[in-house]
């Protein structure tokens, strides 16, 4: 009679099998999963996405290492300048902002940044 009230947790087809079994089969276990975790993890997908075009319009406009560019040079290879990975402030207290491995940092001119690759001791 147990076994009776036993459905799958995705389409509702009755199981039969072990007493611990949620699914009826391999592809409603993982629809089921999808599903849930599609809704938690797009803004998780969206900001990684976007760190990920931070990351390639730095290193574009760095290929040496250093660089002074433009923002707006930067802006039109999608560079968001809201979404960092970490931040780090030297001896002189000059804050750079990271996506990943390049970071940048504000200089005299508002409309430029200077662009650096990471070093070990950072």
């Amino acid at each position: 009679m147990e076994n009776e009230k036993r459905r799958c947790l995705f389409c509702n087809e009755k199981l039969q099998g072990r007493s611990d079994k949620q699914f009826c089969n391999a592809n409603c276990r993982a629809s089921y999963h999808n599903q849930n975790k599609n809704a938690q993890e797009h803004y998780i997908r969206e900001v990684n996405k976007q760190l990920r075009k931070n990351r390639a319009a730095l290193k574009k406009a760095c290929p040496w290492g250093k660089a002074t560019v433009r923002k707006e040079f930067l802006r039109k290879m999608d560079m968001d300048f809201k979404h960092i990975t970490h931040t780090w402030k030297s001896a002189r207290d000059k804050i750079y902002f990271f996506c990943y491995d390049y970071g940048y940092s504000q200089v005299d001119d508002p409309e430029k940044v200077l662009i650096i690759q990471q070093q070990k001791y950072m």
